[in-house]
Parts: C-alpha cells; sequence; structure tokens
C-alpha cells in the first residue's frame, strides 16, 4: 500500500461521513480491537528480523518504553495547561496518543527505501510501544474511573509492567505449542490456518485474563516465526508470510476508511483550542524523543533522527482507546475531538508530504 492510497482510503471515509455522519463510529471501534488489531500487530511482528532488532535495541528500548512515558508526560502537561482539559482526562489522553500506531507506521514505512536497520527501529517501536501504551491507559483509567483523581505512579507502572510480561510470556507459550503441533506438516494451508487461530486466539484470551495482548500477539508471532524457519522448508514460512500480507493489506485498506468514516469533522471547529494544544504537544514530544530521548542510545545520524521525528504517525488505534472512554467522563468528548485531529493531521501530513521528504534524504 502507497502512502497517497492511505491519503486517499481516509478521505474517502471523510467522504462517506460527511453524507451519512456518525454512521460508523460504533463499528469501527468494534472492528479495530477485535478484528483489525490482532491480524495486524501478527503480519507485523512475523516480518521483523530479529538479528537486525538485535543490533539496534537500545534506541528501540529507549522509544518504546520511556519513550512512552515521556510522550504521555509532554501531552497530559500541554492539553491541561494549554487546552483547559481536566487532569484526569489529560492524562488519560497522554496514554492515549503516547505511541506511534503500528498499523499506520508499518504500511507507510514498507513503501519507503529506508536502511533496513532504521526501518526496524521504526517499526519495532511501534509494535513495542503501542503495546506499552494500551496497558497504560488501562492502569490510568481504572484508577481514574475508581478515584475521580490521578493515578499514582508506581501503581500504574506495577500493572503495566506486570501486564506486559504475562502477555509476553503467554504468547511464548501459545507460539511454542502451535508449532509443536506443525512439526511433521508440510502443509502451507495449514500453517497458514494455525497461524491465524493463534493470532486470535492469544489476544483474546491474553485480554480476558487482563494481559497485554497486543505483547501476547508480538511474542507468539516471533516464536512462530523462528520455529517455521528452523524446523520447515523455507517455502513453508514464505507462503505463510504471502498470505498474512494479502490479509494485512486488505485490513488496512478498509481500517483507513473506517479511520475517516468514524471522524466528525465539524465537531472538531468547536473545540479548536484544545486540539491545537494537542496538536503542539504531541510535535513537541515528537522531537523530544528523536532529538533528545535517542542522544542516550548509540551515535545516530541526523537524518535517522528525522526520520524518527517524521514517524509519528498516530491511527486506528488510538481512535479506537478514545471512543472506549466512559461516556460519564469528563471532557470525554474533547478528548475524543483531540485524537481525531492528531490522527487525520499525522496521517494527512504523512501522506503529502513524508515519502517526499524521506526519499530525498541521504539515509
Amino acid at each position: 500500500m502507497k502512502v497517497w492510497h492511505i491519503g486517499a482510503l481516509v478521505a474517502l471515509g471523510l467522504a462517506f461521513d460527511a453524507l451519512r455522519p456518525g454512521q460508523l463510529g460504533d463499528l469501527f471501534r468494534f472492528a479495530t480491537l477485535s478484528i483489525f488489531l490482532p491480524a495486524l500487530i501478527f503480519e507485523a511482528a512475523w516480518n521483523l528480523d530479529l538479528p537486525t532488532m538485535r543490533r539496534a535495541w537500545k534506541p528501540i528500548v529507549l522509544l518504546a518504553i520511556p519513550g512512552v512515558a515521556v510522550t504521555a508526560a509532554i501531552v497530559a502537561t500541554g492539553t491541561h495547561l494549554l487546552g483547559g482539559l481536566a487532569l484526569p482526562v489529560a492524562l488519560l489522553l497522554g496514554a492515549i496518543l503516547s505511541a506511534t500506531d503500528p498499523i499506520a507506521v508499518v504500511a507507510i514505512f514498507r513503501r519507503l527505501k529506508v536502511p533496513k536497520e532504521l526501518a526496524t527501529i521504526v517499526e519495532s517501536e511501534s509494535l513495542l510501544n503501542d503495546a506499552v501504551a494500551v496497558v497504560v491507559y488501562r492502569a490510568v483509567l481504572a484508577t481514574v474511573v475508581a478515584t475521580l483523581a490521578t493515578a499514582p505512579a508506581l501503581e500504574v507502572v506495577g500493572f503495566a509492567a506486570l501486564a506486559s510480561v504475562l502477555g509476553l510470556a503467554f504468547g511464548v507459550a501459545v507460539g511454542l505449542i502451535a508449532m509443536q503441533g506443525l512439526r511433521w506438516s508440510s502443509n502451507v494451508t495449514e500453517h497458514t490456518i494455525v497461524t491465524i487461530v493463534a493470532a486470535y486466539g492469544t489476544y483474546a484470551l491474553a485480554e480476558q485474563l487482563g494481559w497485554s495482548g497486543i505483547f501476547a500477539v508480538i511474542a507468539c508471532a516471533v516464536t512462530m516465526k523462528e520455529c517455521d524457519r528452523r524446523d520447515n522448508a523455507l517455502e513453508i514460512a514464505d507462503g505463510v508470510e504471502q498470505v498474512w500480507s494479502w490479509l494485512a493489506t486488505a485490513a488496512n485498506a478498509a481500517l483507513f476508511f473506517l479511520i475517516g468514516a468514524a471522524v466528525a469533522l465539524p465537531d472538531l471547529v468547536h473545540e479548536w483550542q484544545p486540539i491545537l494544544a494537542t496538536l503542539f504537544a504531541v510535535a513537541v514530544a515528537r522531537v523530544a524523543l528523536a532529538y533528545g530521548l535517542l542522544a542516550l542510545a548509540p551515535p545516530m545520524h541526523r537524518t535517522w533522527k528525522a526520520v524518527v521525528r517524521l514517524a509519528g504517525v498516530r491511527g486506528a488505534l488510538a481512535l479506537a482507546l478514545a471512543l472506549a472512554l466512559p461516556p460519564a467522563l469528563h471532557d470525554r468528548g474533547i478528548a475524543i475531538d483531540a485524537t481525531f485531529a492528531v490522527v487525520v493531521f499525522t496521517i494527512v501530513t504523512a501522506a503529502l508530504t513524508s515519502e517526499r521528504r524521506i526519499e530525498r534524504m541521504e539515509l
């Protein structure tokens, strides 16, 4: 999928919403969290390059873990002080927008001609930090709803860490069990069916248990991919990869259309002050990560840092989390509108400018 395809699909969704306003909001939230997310996360994780990840582990870890905290803090502070949002909602909005969206980022950067290590850093960040952000969002939401106050930092961090570790362990276990059952099979169809069942089953069970479904799917996909490459002929793993590529393309097309259809453009005009504050805070946070946090990693060329800054795309998952906020929450509507604005702005900006700018860089 080319970058302009993404922009066109979002534009078609916006046009549909203009004709039939509010028709697909509920469908979008359900489809994102229950149908598209497990499949797209699994496909993206299946294609991760583990040797490259090991070489570039420092910037990946910095962006995926402390990067989430830094972004959430900057967005929460900016929306509270400049946008006038109540602090509990500002904290939730910070968690919602603290991570780049794996669906949008992977779809965009696979089309660009960037060095393999740089692409791995960007894609790995988008997968891992999204999982961390979802766990933090749920921890903050649970505390805010229960106490109508801010969440204790240690409680949120502890909950997020435990849910992440349990999700990873569960995903590895499911991946090993699934591949053990396929050890003597040489049929691509059987391998593909098992991977699909594993992707959705792992996500659903982990979520039901209160663990990180995203981390579970990532761990399951990586484990199954490594076992498939080691125990079976190369064409089997390649065949499975091709099927997942087709599924991901179809899911991406539907999802980007639904993103546009879920955005209520007229509502954005009335909330211009908190929206501008949110856009400003998100931009500042991305600059802080690319040029500040990455200074702690091994030296990286300035053009690579520029690409990391341009990779701050938000997408379907942020919208789904915003729409999942409790209806009784104060300033809920403003948080949703601000999230819509950030998603549309970052996707449209990426579609119109990022590909051209990155292709002109000496990477």
